[in-house]
């Protein structure tokens, strides 16, 4: 119910209008700071400056936040057919677009019960000097998540998982907001089924592309739209070779920018794969670190893969790539300590793969005839799975084949044609996990009996 409004516009009135009063008298008071003498404050000061202006603004989202649930119950601008985000912007066209995209999405939710926590974790903030309160864009990007994947979680996971979350956010000490996306990423893709996890990674994959376009004085601009899992592999190549350089004769420091560093060292690796030598098999391609644990990698349990850079990577992209990308996986324990920190000698080795090259030459996989160069060296019994690196346990497949098998879980095995060996694929979902207990069981790898009328034609 509104309280009746008393004449005063200006000051503390007997009966203040709730947080009208206090922001007129904020502004008041704020009016009058006098930046432009800042020089005449002590060290000391000046931070205790920060530190007050940080409190108040924090403060101000805060409030916001209850003003436009307060609007929003009320209708306020549906009459003139505005929504609640629309009419925020016509009375505060000075906020940001993503804070008010921010306070709508929290808004939108506060009668949901279910995120209480939530709500009551921003509202701490209204006070300036509380140390433990939920910023708005962090509280949005729960509300985000949680409306998000509820529909097919776990009424009691998803409360858990949502009070993790605040926990982690929450005050001075919180997850940062980048960490808390990632975090919030892998919370979801644990709360969906594996198909759908996998089905939007390769959506994704899918929507890879290089733009070429026109730019100034006579320039070209590239514009480039990866994944994750193509972006991980991107920068820890273009990293390696982007690092200032200082010049050996004058001692003098890279006068280049980041960007132009990147720019030269993508070239750069472009001119040596053109530049390599035919016969000369290009693997590893890079070197890329990707976090994981041991549960996980051999999939007795859900979860994901994470690069340097904190990047989530699905179980099934992570086992792909450590086929033939020189991937190094810090392997963890139930502790999160480290089991094995892998090395690159698990991979085939360059006179193994001119062996594959010489017996598969193309890929392997049934109808497929794309040439050894676009392939990929993959472990018939993964090395996660204590599989070999041995041409007996490898094949050839390219990318695009490379991920059926591992997504579909595939099980490949070498035998002997009357043109000598060939891989012969059991293309039942689910087949290599058949025939990964019978290797491990010592019954051997095999997924049938022989069928020399299987080999594949010979180019």
């Amino acid at each position: 119910m509104a309280i009746a409004p008393d004449s005063t516009t200006r000051g503390r009135a007997p009966h203040a209008r709730p947080v009208l009063s206090a922001a007129r008298e904020c502004c008041d008071a704020i009016g009058g700071a006098h930046p432009e003498r800042l020089w005449a404050l002590s060290d000391v000061e000046v931070e205790a400056a920060m530190t007050t202006l940080a409190q108040l603004h924090a403060s101000t989202e805060a409030h916001l936040a209850a003003v436009l649930v307060e609007a929003k119950s009320r209708g306020l601008g549906m009459g003139e057919g505005w929504g609640a985000q629309d009419w925020a912007r016509m009375r505060a066209p000075g906020l940001s677009p993503r804070l008010l995209a921010d306070l709508d999405t929290v808004a939108g939710a506060s009668g949901e019960l279910r995120l209480t926590e939530v709500h009551e974790a921003l509202a701490e903030g209204q006070d300036p000097t509380a140390t433990e309160a939920l910023p708005v864009g962090k509280a949005a990007l729960l509300v985000r998540f949680h409306e998000g994947v509820r529909g097919m979680a776990d009424p009691s996971q998803l409360e858990e998982a949502t009070h993790h979350l605040v926990a982690a956010a929450r005050g001075h000490d919180g997850l940062a907001d980048r960490a808390l996306a990632i975090a919030v990423r892998r919370t979801a893709d644990l709360m969906r089924p594996d198909r759908l996890v996998e089905h939007d990674t390769e959506v994704r994959r899918a929507h890879r592309s290089l733009v070429k376009g026109t730019g100034p004085m006579g320039m070209w601009r590239y514009s480039m739209l990866l994944d994750a899992e193509g972006a991980a592999i991107l920068d820890s190549a273009v990293d390696a070779l982007a690092k200032p350089q200082t010049d050996p004769e004058s001692g003098e420091r890279d006068p280049r920018t980041p960007g132009a560093r990147r720019a030269d060292a993508l070239i750069e690796l472009v001119q040596r794969a053109v530049g390599a030598p035919e016969g000369v098999p290009r693997q590893a391609k890079t070197t890329l670190v990707v976090t994981v644990g041991l549960a996980e990698l051999q999939q007795t349990c859900r979860g994901a893969g994470l690069t340097v850079a904190g990047e989530p990577l699905s179980i099934e992209t992570t086992r792909r790539l450590a086929c033939d990308a020189e991937i190094i996986p810090a392997v963890l324990g139930s502790r999160r300590e480290v089991l094995e920190q892998g090395r690159a000698e698990r991979l085939f080795s360059r006179a193994q793969i001119r062996h594959l090259w010489l017996r598969d030459r193309h890929c392997t996989f049934p109808g497929c005839t794309k040439p050894v160069t676009w392939c990929d060296a993959h472990h018939l019994i993964h090395w996660a799975d204590g599989g070999p690196s041995d041409t007996d346990h490898g094949a050839l497949l390219c990318q695009a084949h490379h991920t059926v098998v591992h997504t579909n879980r595939y099980a490949g095995e070498v035998v002997t044609g009357p043109h000598g060996p060939f891989v012969r694929w059991d293309l039942t979902p689910g087949s290599y996990d058949v025939q990964l207990d019978a290797w491990r069981a010592g019954r051997g790898t095999r997924v049938g009996e022989p069928d020399c009328g299987d080999a594949p034609p010979r180019p």
